[in-house]
């Protein structure tokens, strides 16, 4: 496991340069798995904040799903605290880009526990929903009956992977761009390069919103991480 030292060493992944100011929070993103869609920009790009630009590759918009557990979290001085540290997440997004700086914009961000909805929503500034999300081995399952989100998979057999542009392009981003109080604010975050791996994995049930843009195919792209450590930033308005 690298030190946060050694994490911020290691920035030759990113696109601009790490905030000069502290960082605010640590976690590890652990079993993530990324479910990508090649979408036609005009599905998203009126839900898109005016301020942002929706980031295409080829002229083709994307969505990902991407389903992680949450472990550690804690603010910076502290340890992690019982229950609050370790959660499970599921978000729906879409890339976009402002002032030079490529980032993502969420359509959801889900959780399984209340406390962190209301952590999130007061700390951090970020819109979680509660939604039941369990994980059972290799097999998670997930419904938000508010929204009828639905999912369920599981994982089999990973592979290596050799990274390709579109690959490098979906995964390192290291800004989260939100609205937050009817002005746009950005969340740094960073993280090595993304250990990337080929992912076999069997989809039983999705059914998700992108803007016009409904999720319940199978993905044209999968990617797979074990573990990921990460700092993170307080928001900052652009």
């Amino acid at each position: 496991m690298a030190s946060i030292k050694q994490i911020l060493n290691s920035t030759e992944n990113r696109q601009y340069a790490l905030p000069e100011r502290k960082w605010k929070y640590y976690q590890e993103w652990h079993h993530t798995v990324f479910f990508h869609w090649e979408v036609p920009v005009y599905f998203l790009e009126k839900y898109i904040p005016k301020d942002l630009q929706l980031d295409t590759y080829s002229s083709m918009a994307w969505v990902s799903l991407v389903s992680f557990e949450v472990k550690n979290m804690r603010l910076r001085y502290f340890p992690p605290l019982p229950y609050i540290s370790n959660f499970e997440e599921i978000n729906i997004r879409t890339y976009v880009i402002k002032d030079g700086i490529p980032g993502i914009y969420l359509f959801s961000i889900e959780t399984n526990k209340l406390i962190e909805v209301l952590f999130s929503r007061l700390f951090i500034g970020l819109p979680y929903e509660k939604a039941e999300i369990e994980r059972s081995g290799n097999h998670l399952t997930s419904q938000n009956v508010k929204k009828n989100h639905l999912l369920g998979f599981k994982i089999g057999e990973t592979a290596s992977l050799q990274k390709t542009d579109l690959d490098l392009w979906l995964s390192e981003r290291h800004s989260l761009y939100e609205i937050c109080n009817s002005k746009i604010c950005r969340f740094d975050i960073h993280h090595k390069e993304w250990e990337l791996l080929d992912l076999n994995v069997k989809i039983q049930d999705i059914w998700y919103e992108a803007g016009q843009f409904i999720i319940n195919t199978y993905p044209d792209k999968i990617h797979y991480a074990e573990r990921t450590q990460v700092v993170l930033w307080g928001k900052v308005q652009t």
